[in-house]
């Protein structure tokens, strides 16, 4: 078994390094003497740095590297959104997320009666109102499926599809003959009964992974003289973390030489995943057709970093910045190998920066199809990567994610890659909600550590320039100001109102109007934390009725009576300091506080979050700011 040891991977790995820029081979391979197969891998949040092949010590995965033998590895091969739904979306029509309107993955969500692009109303402490995303890939939209069926491919999906929870948006309806495809985000479990939509249950605990190749196998024999496209999206590795017990148990005793990576739980599931892409493999050669055969290897977003599985996180992007559900390196650069024997030579290296929005015209060329009349596509053929004759004519790539994800610190936001140069656009992050920026060299600091942003205004002007373009080509929603907001909210430090409620900060005191209802005050911005804990409060109410906290986590993001303890609340208009003590099961994602239940005016000085012993974790004040 080969692999490559991540001083000499990282080496090769750096942005537009000279000896990978074109993609070149000593011998360019002669071109296949049919339509290939197409067989598309699309594994679920696997981060870039979760093989041997691409430099862990710690994952298990021989078949990948078996993979990475037989064709091109790219080092900057990049989803176009850091979460799933919308890079599917790409794959699947070559133009970006933000042309389709799906950026974020609520594509298991019914679609409402009337898209609303923007909330009608928003509270006047929120400074913008952030754009929805479209539940479900447009059947107008022609998918590389149909584009493959109409030239005489027979095509299949098996997997997650996520990109239409009503029947008529299911694979069937996109191009796809065979549809084994399930609207979930998730599988509720990876043992059978998976209890998925659209996917039957095999016999008792069964693993879903296995399930899917099976089902891939059985295919592929049966098309095995026939041009085939089939899209095997596994589920692997999202949540829920769970894999087959005996795996787990093999990587228990297993340390990772670099310190990073920990997680029994991912290691096997990584495994079952790399296990299915061997017997695919086999299967190719054993029916000799692997040399008929274009095989893409792929994941939809960078790993999981926020998740906790035994006290861990999934797993660990370093030497990347943060992972799946942010902008940064972590978040979407992610591990793409192409075989494609006669075109791909075996073992050969790629360091171009390629998009997922790149596979439709790619699979179109390889397949000697054009495109349609008028048909835009956003992506480029990598034909001439693959088979070492040219290099890429484009400018840029970009992502655009136009959302708050507080487990992951997300902010709205849009990228641009050009050659080494990444630059960051934070909408309205800056000073009188200005935009703010984060510019990095990536050859010289993969890990986005020295934003250099303020130190080369005129990049940032030419970068900038070019993420304005690309939101107006693809008419990108985009945040806007909140006609609404109101600057003196600014001083609530992070606190945000319920419907039935208004706030104001004065005289150093959060000023909460009720008008009844169900009036509360609640935060994201709370350190990551777990176990026991304390919050205490300093209010005077001249409302009526009880007090209730509430708290929410990494693995129960919502509020809910399970998360609840009830207060005294004091209602007689002095002050009064109130202490609750609670359990975070997992790490604390967002806090909340019902002062009373009747209109009136309640305050609140201060709140501090602290430890059982005292230590203080975090404190909020209402003072305005010093002169």
């Amino acid at each position: 078994m080969t692999s490559f040891s991540r001083r000499d991977f990282l080496r090769a790995a750096g942005a537009g390094a000279a000896a990978l820029a074109g993609c070149r081979s000593p011998v360019r391979a002669a071109p296949p003497a049919k339509r290939p197969n197409i067989l598309f891998i699309l594994a679920d949040d696997m981060g870039w740095m979760d093989s041997t092949a691409y430099g862990s010590r710690y994952y298990d995965t021989p078949n990948i590297e078996r993979l990475a033998r037989r064709g091109m590895l790219f080092t900057d091969a990049y989803a176009a959104n850091p979460l799933c739904s919308p890079t599917r979306a790409s794959i699947l029509t070559g133009k970006y997320p933000a042309r389709l309107g799906i950026t974020t993955p609520a594509c298991h969500l019914p679609p409402p009666a009337e898209f609303q692009p923007y909330p009608k109303n928003a509270p006047p402490s929120q400074e913008l109102l952030l754009p929805d995303s479209r539940r479900f890939l447009p059947l107008d939209e022609v998918t590389i499926a149909e584009a493959l069926r109409d030239a005489g491919y027979h095509t299949a999906f098996m997997g997650k599809w996520h990109l239409g929870a009503p029947p008529e948006f299911w694979p069937k309806a996109q191009g796809f003959d065979l549809d084994l495809g399930a609207p979930n985000p998730g599988p509720p479990s990876y043992f059978s009964p998976y209890r998925l939509t659209n996917f039957p249950n095999g016999p008792k605990g069964e693993y879903v992974a296995d399930r899917l190749t099976d089902e891939a196998l059985k295919y592929i024999e049966t098309q095995r003289d026939k041009p085939f496209f089939l899209c095997l999206w596994h589920f692997s590795v999202h949540a829920p973390f769970q894999a087959k017990p005996d795996y787990i148990e093999k990587h228990r005793g297993r340390k990772d030489p670099l310190g990073r990576q920990d997680c029994p739980t991912m290691a096997a599931m990584l495994k079952s995943l790399d296990d299915g892409l061997g017997r695919i493999l086999d299967k190719l050669d054993e029916l000799r057709i692997a040399d008929d055969t274009l095989l893409v290897f792929f994941s939809d977003n960078g790993g999981n970093m926020y998740n906790r599985v035994e006290g861990t996180t999934p797993t660990n992007n370093a030497p990347l910045r943060g992972g799946k559900a942010t902008i940064y390196e972590g978040g979407t650069r992610v591990p793409l190998l192409v075989a494609w024997p006669g075109v791909v030579r075996p073992g050969s290296r790629c360091g171009e920066v390629v998009s997922s929005v790149d596979f439709y015209p790619t699979l179109l060329e390889a397949a000697g199809i054009e495109p349609r009349k008028g048909q835009v596509l956003d992506g480029e053929s990598i034909r001439s990567l693959l088979d070492g004759s040219g290099r890429l004519r484009r400018e840029a790539i970009f992502c655009h994610f136009p959302h708050r994800i507080p487990a992951t610190g997300a902010v709205p936001s849009a990228y641009v890659r050009q050659g080494d140069w990444k630059l960051i656009r934070l909408f309205h992050a800056g000073p009188n909600l200005a935009h703010g920026y984060e510019l990095y060299n990536l050859k010289d600091d993969i890990a986005e550590t020295k934003n250099l942003a303020d130190a080369m205004p005129e990049r940032v002007r030419e970068l900038d320039a070019l993420i304005e373009k690309f939101l107006k080509d693809t008419g990108a929603l985009v945040p806007i100001r909140n006609p609404a907001y109101d600057p003196a909210t600014k001083l609530a430090a992070g606190w945000r109102p319920s419907r039935d409620c208004k706030f104001t900060v004065r005289d150093g005191a959060l000023r909460i109007q009720s008008t009844g209802g169900d009036p509360f005050v609640h935060t994201g911005d709370v350190p990551d934390v777990q176990g026991p804990l304390v919050v205490r409060f300093r209010m005077r109410s001249a409302s009526k009725g009880g007090g209730q906290f509430f708290w929410a986590t990494a693995k129960a993001p919502q509020f809910g009576p399970t998360r609840r303890l009830n207060f005294d609340a004091v209602h007689d208009g002095q002050w009064h300091e109130c202490e609750v003590k609670f359990a975070a099961a997992d790490p604390l994602r967002s806090i909340r506080l019902d002062p009373g239940t009747a209109p009136g005016v309640i305050e609140i000085d201060w709140v501090r979050l602290a430890k059982p012993d005292g230590a203080i974790l975090k404190a909020w004040e209402f003072d305005p700011p010093k002169p």
